[in-house]
């Protein structure tokens, strides 16, 4: 068994359809860490090879990466 890359992500899901999508995404190896069904999107984390499958996935609209951003410090010249 090789080691990969897990990545955060966030799915922007069908809701008509979500209960079925976000199983779907479980199976395709999504950790799912939380769902919100009423406005379809949903996070988790998952191998990084496997991110092609997620994105096939019928109901998932789109996959974005969880993404990190540092602001500086209020007292910082650079706002």
């Amino acid at each position: 068994m090789t080691d990969s890359t897990q990545v955060g992500v966030i799915l922007s899901v069908d809701t008509g359809r979500f209960a079925e999508t976000i199983r779907a995404a479980r199976a395709a190896g999504l950790t799912v860490v939380s769902e919100q069904p009423l406005i379809g999107t949903a996070s988790g984390t998952i191998a990084e090879e496997r991110l092609p499958l997620l994105r096939a996935i019928d109901g998932v609209e789109a996959v974005e990466r969880d993404r990190t951003i540092r602001l500086p410090p209020p007292e910082s010249p650079v706002q």
